[in-house]
Formats: structure tokens, C-alpha cells, sequence
């Protein structure tokens, strides 16, 4: 694959990407006003200068052009909640672009998920401000909670459930978390696009939808196996993290089977992660493991296909 294809084709698929992504950035905006486009904005300039200064100094080929750092700077962005500081997101995008993405290449070779990787680092380092959510005034359905966001009840095993909480809340994001994340009527927008778009990518959804389905099956943190599943879905950003987090170009598994198994995979970690984790939101750890074993696994994976396809074509001839 020559260079300038290469880049061609990454630019077409951010191109989509950024396109997905517009709904999310339209609901912060909606919620926060303009202090979820300033975050954003942060982000995305500091992801851009860090991609083209380094790739100087490395003396690399310019990627920017192919858009895959304002994508990576949007999706780290909407992760966050909209009181944080300036300073958070800026020091998110350096981290996903210096450590997670410069030194491997080009995106298409990436084995992490670089938002993941920035997201991570943040969470380690300044948790308490990544996960203080700023209360929505207009929010009834966690009547006293003040900022607490669902991912944070369900981690304290409180009583909640979709009796305790209204339906029209939890689809229209009107409760704290993160702030792009929230709506999941938006999110179901960006998921139809996807699937009309890029299906290969939406095969990897569907996989990490039903595996955190499963988990939550498997291990509830509140008394109702339904409200177990749907509030484990929509609190924190679980199906953010499936549509953005676990879609990166060079993470991806090339055959569909394989797609379906790895998505399903990170769903189960990453439930995994919320429900014995340290923090009330692991997704993007949970991303960062199956991004770092799945190569092997599929590995695996394609030798077993190739050696049942060569007895099958034996037993034919």
C-alpha cells in the first residue's frame, strides 16, 4: 500500500469518524454550552500541535492532514466532564499523541486506542476531576444526587433502579457524567450512521454491546437483572467508549468473526473493570488490555480458520 493511499484512506474513514462524532459534540454544546466547545476546541489544538511538532522532530512524514488527531482530540474531549479545567484536556491530547500514537506510526498501525491511552493517564493522575460531573439544573431523575452520575451510584450499590430513575432521562443524557457521552438518543444517531457507513466497525459494536449485556447479566450491582443491563449500558461512557474507543483504525481485527469476538471481549473486561475496578468508569482501561492481547489472539484465530478451510478443501478433493 503506497503512502499517499494510505493516508487517502485513513482521511476518508476520519472523515466519517468526525462526521459521527458531530452529534455528540452537539448535545455538549447543548447541555454546557460554551464551555464543552472550549474543552473541545482545547483539545483538538493540542493534539494537532503535539502530532505536527513531533513528527518534525522525528522527522517523520506530516500526518496531520489525515484528521486523525482532531478526531482523537474530539473523542478525548467528550469524555470529560464540562467544569474541568482547560488544562485537562490539553494534557489528555499530549499524552494520547506522545505516547500512544507517535511512536507507532501511522494510524493504521496503532495498537492502542490513543484516546483510550490519554483517557487512561487522566484518570490515574486526577480522578477527582474527572469524574466530578457538574449537576444538569434541570435534572429531577437523581433528585439529591448533586453531580453523582450513574456510573458513580452503581459503584456504591445504592438502591438505584429504572423505577428510581425516568426512562426519558437516562435517553436524553438529563444527569451528570461525562459530557458528550450522556445522550443516548444521540448515540443511537452515531450508531445507525456507522452502521450505514462503516459496517465493518459497527460489527465490533454490536459484539461490545452484548458482551457488557452479558456481564451485567452475570454480575449485577442492583437487584433487577433489566435495570442491571440497561443502567450498566447507559451510565458512564460504555457505549461511547464502543462506537469511538474500540474503532480505531489499527486496532481492528480483519476478519468479521474475529471483529465480533474482540468486540465482544472488551465488553466483558470492561464491565469487568467497572464492577472490581478502582474507579467508577474503567472503560478505557478495559479497551487498552484487548487492544494489547488481541493481536495474538488473533493470531490464533486465523491459523485455526486456515487449517479448518485446508481439511475442508482436502476432504473435497
Amino acid at each position: 500500500m503506497s503512502e499517499n493511499f494510505s493516508t487517502k484512506a485513513t482521511r476518508s474513514l476520519q472523515l466519517d469518524m468526525l462526521a459521527i462524532l458531530l452529534l455528540p459534540c452537539v448535545s455538549a454544546w447543548y447541555f454546557y454550552g460554551a464551555k464543552a466547545l472550549r474543552l473541545i476546541a482545547v483539545s483538538v489544538i493540542t493534539a494537532v500541535l503535539c502530532e505536527f511538532l513531533g513528527r518534525k522532530l522525528l522527522r517523520q512524514p506530516a500526518t496531520v492532514g489525515d484528521l486523525s488527531a482532531v478526531t482523537t482530540g474530539i473523542i478525548l474531549a467528550l469524555m470529560l466532564p464540562a467544569n474541568a479545567p482547560v488544562w485537562l484536556p490539553a494534557i489528555g491530547s499530549s499524552f494520547a499523541v506522545i505516547a500512544a500514537k507517535l511512536p507507532f506510526g501511522r494510524n493504521e498501525t496503532l495498537p492502542f486506542s490513543p484516546a483510550a491511552a490519554g483517557m487512561a493517564f487522566l484518570t490515574i493522575c486526577f480522578s477527582d476531576l474527572i469524574f466530578d460531573y457538574p449537576r444538569i439544573v434541570a435534572n429531577t431523575a437523581l433528585t439529591g444526587s448533586s453531580g453523582s452520575s450513574l456510573a458513580y451510584l452503581l459503584s456504591q450499590n445504592t438502591s438505584i433502579s429504572l423505577s428510581s430513575v425516568k426512562a426519558i432521562d437516562i435517553f436524553t443524557g438529563n444527569y451528570p457524567g461525562p459530557m458528550g457521552a450522556g445522550c443516548i438518543i444521540v448515540l443511537f444517531g452515531s450508531a445507525l450512521y456507522m452502521l450505514i457507513r462503516r459496517t465493518k466497525l459497527f460489527i465490533s459494536v454490536v459484539g461490545f454491546i452484548g458482551g457488557a449485556a452479558f456481564a451485567a447479566l452475570c454480575f449485577p450491582r442492583v437487584t433487577s437483572l433489566l435495570s442491571s443491563v440497561v443502567l450498566e449500558l447507559v451510565a458512564g461512557y460504555m457505549i461511547f467508549a464502543a462506537l469511538f474507543l474500540l474503532t480505531e483504525q489499527g486496532t481492528q481485527p480483519k476478519l468479521p468473526i474475529s471483529r465480533l469476538l474482540y468486540g465482544i471481549s472488551a465488553g466483558i473486561v470492561c464491565m469487568l473493570m467497572r464492577r472490581f475496578g478502582a474507579f467508577e468508569e474503567c472503560a478505557c482501561f478495559g479497551i487498552l488490555i484487548i487492544n494489547a492481547v488481541w493481536n495474538a489472539v488473533d493470531r490464533q484465530l486465523v491459523k485455526a480458520l486456515d487449517k479448518k478451510k485446508a481439511k475442508g478443501g482436502t476432504k473435497n478433493a
